[in-house]
């Protein structure tokens, strides 16, 4: 009766154990994760604000410039 009930307790146990771990030096490459849609926009756009604010504080600065030139 042991026997009966031993063995197929130790089948389960030895088909569910886990593998081991496969060696270092075959492992791929980690690849880098691919930006989501809304993350790749949200970027864009975010770069477009600030080289709209370095247009315009340039501008400003020019026309601080002008404008310096024409009072004296």
């Amino acid at each position: 009766m042991r026997a009966t009930v031993l063995l197929p307790l130790l089948c389960m146990l030895a088909a569910c154990s886990a593998p081991p771990p496969p060696d270092p030096a075959q492992r791929p490459e980690p690849k880098a994760a691919t930006p989501s849609p809304i993350t790749t926009t949200a970027n864009t756009y975010k770069d477009a604000a600030h080289t709209a604010a370095e247009t315009a504080q340039t501008q400003a600065a020019e026309q601080a410039k002008q404008a310096d030139t024409a009072t004296q």
